[in-house]
């Protein structure tokens, strides 16, 4: 009788440890469940506040394209145009404009538009201004492009624009890429006449952009050939040497 009540104590304490274990778990549930919902709302009021859209409505991941990049005569922009909520590209706008010698650009619909000295952003902002009369939601993305010579052992040396962020296999292989006899051992950089960058194989081997390496709009990459000897210099070399062994054989047979 005193085991059965036992039992039946033990149960009853049993029951209420488990339902007093299931209340907590339920009350962490809803504790969890609140503060997601406070998260999920700090979190809004966040990304529709105005330090995340600025006065102009640009959130500031595209203001962070605004980087330092200033663009210059003899560059060129590469310009992509979209009608925001339409399904199409704009076409006729997109592409790659030079600057003009005055650092000017000639854009479609709009006209002249004066770019040198502004950052990536600033056109940006400048060129979705002047949209705005045309089209109802223009989006645009501005993408500086270099100026780089390549001279040398290329089988298409000349001068190229390119992004900055092309790595330095991408600028050669516009050329052509190397020429057989090129001594990559020896690509270097010059900038008005002087020599600022050379041995260039680590980076062209790990694909370093431009812009990582040091290369600014102007410089010239220049490419060098192995030293190798001719057909004529090796023929020449053999028959001296053929020479001199006959000599000494001829020395040596009148001392005998």
């Amino acid at each position: 009788m005193i085991c059965f009540l036992i039992h039946v104590q033990s149960m009853e304490f049993f029951q209420q440890g488990k339902e007093g274990f299931m209340r907590r778990v339920v009350f962490h549930r809803k504790s969890i469940f609140n503060i997601s919902l406070l998260i999920g709302f700090l979190v809004t009021l966040f990304l529709v506040s105005p330090g995340f859209c600025q006065g102009d409505g640009a959130p500031l991941w595209r203001k962070s394209a605004g980087s330092l990049t200033i663009f210059q005569p003899g560059d060129a922009v590469r310009i992509q145009v979209w009608e925001l909520y339409e399904q199409h590209t704009n076409l006729n706008l997109t592409g790659d404009y030079p600057i003009s010698p005055e650092g000017t650009i000639i854009l479609p619909l709009v006209g002249e538009i004066k770019v040198k000295g502004l950052t990536v952003f600033e056109l940006m902002q400048t060129i979705e201004n002047k949209l705005r009369a045309y089209m109802r939601n223009p989006l645009v993305y501005v993408y500086p492009l270099i100026r780089v010579t390549l001279q040398g052992a290329f089988l298409r040396p000349g001068s190229y624009r390119v992004p900055p962020t092309s790595s330095l296999w991408d600028v050669i292989a516009l050329a052509g890429g190397p020429r057989g006899d090129t001594d990559l051992n020896k690509l270097q950089v010059e900038r008005g006449g002087k020599v600022v960058l050379n041995d260039l194989l680590n980076s062209f081997e790990k694909g370093y952009s431009i812009e990582d390496i040091g290369i600014e709009s102007g410089d010239q990459i220049i490419a060098q050939t192995r030293t190798r000897l001719s057909i004529h210099v090796i023929l020449g070399f053999v028959n001296m040497a053929l020479t001199l062994a006959l000599l000494y054989i001829r020395i040596r047979y009148r001392t005998w």
